[in-house]
């Protein structure tokens, strides 16, 4: 019996792996930090991360693929949002613990603060 359990976990952790790779990408978590803030569309994304809308596109369908965002379509345009609200929270959760290392080390963050666009966005329309 023990030996499912260790299977069953250590598919679990494959499975977070996996999750991690899909958010391995700067603007992919540029995204995730912008959909926090509530739906977007891909429009509206490229202009507040300064992307093309293509690339966009790109990075939206693998987040998709992994079920990390929704769709909802009004008329021609497409919004996405997050699957689960959590997953923004989690993000930032890393990024304060990120800003707090820096800080820590005297790296870049010390002229930061917490209030600055460093953890969150504000959509540009």
């Amino acid at each position: 019996m023990k030996e499912v359990k260790k299977v069953n976990l250590l598919q679990l952790f494959e499975a977070h792996a996996e999750l991690c790779k899909s958010l391995s990408n700067p603007k992919r978590l540029m995204i995730i930090a912008m959909l926090t803030e509530g739906e977007a569309s891909v429009t509206e994304i490229s202009k507040t991360i300064d992307a093309r809308p293509s690339t966009v596109s790109q990075h939206l369908a693998l987040l998709r693929s992994h079920n990390l965002v929704s769709t909802r379509k009004e008329g021609k345009t497409i919004y996405y949002s997050l699957s689960d609200k959590r997953l923004g929270d989690a993000c930032n959760l890393i990024r304060q613990i990120l800003y707090e290392i820096m800080k820590k080390h005297g790296n870049f963050a010390k002229e930061m603060s917490l209030e600055s666009n460093f953890l969150c966005f504000k959509v540009k329309k």
